[in-house]
């Protein structure tokens, strides 16, 4: 027996919030490259979309950050997590 853990949630979560930083990082990097150059000049439609967008997405970070430091992820024995809807079979099977 080896003892690795393979721990798949953990790891697809560390790759979606890896996903968003760098979309984070590609809309910041859109914000930079669109800002006018003359001081004052109000941004354009394109600027602040990227804008939102980077937002939103350090927002998703944020949350799942703090969701973890909460304990919402972690593997329980069973007894409370089981029974919530998303966990069982909807009327479609």
């Amino acid at each position: 027996m080896t003892g690795i853990i393979d721990n798949s949630s953990d790891e697809a979560r560390k790759q979606w919030c890896d996903l968003l930083h760098a979309g984070w990082m590609h809309h910041q990097q859109q914000v930079k490259e669109m800002q006018s150059p003359i001081i004052g000049a109000k941004p354009s439609e394109e600027q602040i979309f990227h804008m939102a967008v980077s937002v939103a997405m350090q927002d998703a970070i944020a949350l799942i950050q703090q969701m973890e430091a909460y304990g919402y992820f972690d593997e329980g024995d069973g007894e409370e997590g089981d029974d919530l809807p998303q966990h069982s079979r909807g009327p479609a099977g």
